[in-house]
């Protein structure tokens, strides 16, 4: 699955983070900023892009809770995507103002037990691009698709003030943009639907215009395309 996200004027890289949040599950929820409100309703793993020690990097997490704790913040916990499974362009268009993704979707089939990273049991091919960038600083084992992961998947792009780190918790994060009409506090968004086992191309989306952050890097929109 390829992913492009823009931005209105230039990324901010060294104050902001950029995130694609997926929510692979299948109940149809949005990820929306609210999530104080919301308890992190369709939020199951992320792409954020931003500064680390290493540079420019992307990183693919996943938004682990303990067993029995379901109203507790998640944390975020690194995927360890290897090179193969997540490829970074940033500046794909040559303005500073876009970054393209390209990842298998191999990585959402993800699972921590016990606070270790558990691949899933049953392999299957995954059907997108390889090649990929950085892999996390603290990696997992690779994972591996077992088909437990929904083929209706919802998403939310988002601005992030402030970087972030694995471990973190979602409660310390700070949204302050996203494609929804209320912006850093959107309620009301709700994206397509991305039925991840046919081919598509959103082609170009653009945020819903509303109560958007006045700052070089507030979300213009973005494309997603899937190749199963």
């Amino acid at each position: 699955m390829s992913v492009k996200f823009r931005v209105q004027n230039q990324f901010n890289f060294s104050s902001d983070s950029y995130a694609i949040v997926f929510n692979t599950s299948g109940d149809g929820n949005t990820p929306l900023p609210v999530v104080t409100s919301n308890n992190y309703l369709g939020y199951s793993i992320a792409i954020v892009v931003g500064q680390t020690g290493a540079g420019l990097q992307a990183v693919a997490y996943y938004y682990y809770r303990p067993p029995g704790q379901t109203s507790s913040s998640p944390v975020l916990y690194p995927i360890g995507a290897t090179p193969q499974q997540l490829i970074f362009t940033p500046n794909s268009n040559g303005l500073n103002s876009e970054f393209t993704i390209i990842f298998a979707r191999v990585i959402a089939d993800f699972t921590v037990t016990n606070g270790t990273a558990t691949p899933s049991p049953t392999p299957t091919a995954s059907a997108t691009p390889t090649p990929s960038s950085s892999p996390s600083s603290n990696p997992s084992p690779s994972p591996t698709a077992s088909g437990l992961v929904a083929t209706n998947w919802k998403f939310n792009f988002f601005v992030v003030q402030n970087q972030v780190t694995s471990g973190e918790s979602e409660s310390q994060l700070q949204i302050i943009d996203s494609l929804g009409t209320g912006g850093g506090n959107d309620v009301s968004y709700s994206s397509q639907t991305l039925d991840v086992s046919t081919s598509f191309d959103t082609n170009a989306f653009y945020v819903d215009a509303g109560n958007h952050q006045s700052i070089p890097d507030a979300l213009l929109g973005g494309d997603i395309a899937n190749n199963p």
